[in-house]
């Protein structure tokens, strides 16, 4: 069955648009629209800007710093660094033992002690007594010697009157026999008269050989005299090693022994540092060295500056070079070398393991210019200035004066010399000396 449509509600289907052409229209038509309207625009202020006139580029000109080249002969001085160390240092130790006494006025932590001065000083009873009991031996071995020399005296007396007997024995014998020949005496008075001559040899024999035997018992006396002699005299050096002092003037360190400590032998009580043996230890380079032993064949013997910075004051000293390190430093990669500091009773002592600045005179260099080390570039150039304009120059770097380069090379005298770092150097780069 058909439906009747009403005329107002057809009319009104016919007017209003669907819903799918209106979001076509909002979501293309329009971004469309607005997009070329934006061009337009950037197309119209482009057109209608205002024409700024460019300027020319015109030249970088560096203001920049100067010297003039000059040519001479410079002996420079080398600025090293190095440390004071102890020419002699001895290790104090107790040569006996026992328990101290009695300590020096000086011996003390960084005490200033002279030579003799008294250190350390230990109980001396227990040596005392035994050097009583050595000189007693001894006495008594000097007089049994005195006894067995006597003795050997009377042997010898006694020899002398055995051999008289003998000889009187021998000479009865000699009478005796023509006799018997001669009938006027029997054989029995021969033989004994011959007896009494053997009796006479053996008493000759005996006392020789107590004589021997006394002269052994001296000798032997001797040897043990010898002994005690040798005894006595440990004995009084023991005593006076009771008694430690001062070997030389010199400072008291790593102090270990105070009165009521009992002390063994070889134990150490302290470290001293002599006063005036004071050396300067610092190291020169490979170039350095070679320098210094290519122009004079040692560097012993070289007469330094040394400054000891205390606080705001610089007290300064002399030294010469003593001796050279017997190895090259694997650290440094140079030669350590010892100076000896000259003692001057005017100064201030150099105290050791003082940092210290030295001052050395380098090796002869000759017609050499010197330049601030900022006129280097790149280690082998440098750049004159010429009608306001760079002009690079290869040099030799020969050497160093303190903050200072020595060159040679192509350079003349007189030329104006570049001494400002400029980052983009260049030949032609034009400047302004200020």
């Amino acid at each position: 069955m058909m439906k009747l449509v009403d005329p107002e509600e057809f009319a009104t289907g016919l007017t209003t648009p669907r819903p799918s052409a209106l979001r076509f229209v909002s979501l293309i038509v329009l971004p469309v629209l607005v997009l070329t309207a934006a061009v337009a625009a950037f197309v119209f202020l482009a057109k209608t800007k205002p024409q700024v006139t460019k300027r020319p580029p015109q030249e970088r000109v560096w203001s920049v710093a100067s010297t003039n080249a000059v040519f001479s002969d410079l002996k420079p001085v080398l600025k090293l660094f190095g440390q004071a160390t102890s020419g002699r240092r001895v290790e104090l130790r107790a040569l006996v033992s026992g328990e101290i006494r009695t300590t020096g006025e000086g011996f003390r932590e960084g005490g200033e002690v002279s030579r003799g001065d008294l250190l350390i000083e230990l109980d001396t009873f227990e040596f005392e007594t035994q050097l009583v009991e050595a000189r007693a031996n001894l006495n008594e071995a000097n007089a049994k010697l005195t006894e067995q020399q006597a003795r050997v005296g009377l042997e010898e007396s006694q020899l002398d009157e055995a051999r008289r007997q003998l000889v009187l024995a021998q000479t009865d014998l000699k009478r005796a026999r023509p006799l018997r020949k001669q009938g006027l005496l029997s054989q029995k008075s021969v033989d004994d008269r011959q007896i009494i001559v053997s009796q006479r040899e053996q008493a000759v024999r005996q006392r020789q050989s107590s004589i021997a035997i006394e002269k052994a018992r001296v000798e032997q006396n001797r040897a043990a005299i010898a002994r005690l002699q040798n005894a006595v005299a440990w004995a009084h050096r023991n005593l006076g090693d009771t008694t430690l002092v001062a070997p030389f003037d010199g400072y008291v360190s790593a102090l270990n022994a105070e009165v009521g400590r009992k002390v063994g032998v070889n134990d150490a009580v302290a470290v001293l540092i002599d006063r005036d043996r004071v050396d300067v230890k610092f190291n020169l380079s490979d170039a350095q060295y070679g320098r210094l032993v290519t122009e004079e064949g040692s560097v012993i013997g070289r007469k330094l500056r040394v400054f000891w910075r205390a606080g705001d004051t610089a007290i300064e000293y002399d030294a010469v070079v003593e001796r050279v390190g017997a190895e090259v430093s694997a650290a440094s990669g140079g030669v350590e070398i010892y100076a000896r500091v000259a003692a001057s009773g005017n100064k201030v002592p150099l105290r050791v393991g003082s940092f210290v600045e030295i001052h050395m005179k380098d090796r002869t260099f000759r017609n050499v210019a010197r330049l601030p080390e900022t006129a280097l570039y790149g280690g082998d150039r440098i750049y004159v200035i010429s009608d306001g304009r760079l002009a690079e120059r290869k040099v030799t770097l020969t050497g160093y004066a303190g903050e200072d380069i020595l060159v040679r090379g192509d350079l003349a005298a007189g030329e104006q010399i570049l001494t400002t770092r400029i980052s983009e150097i260049g030949s032609g780069l034009r400047v302004e000396v200020r």
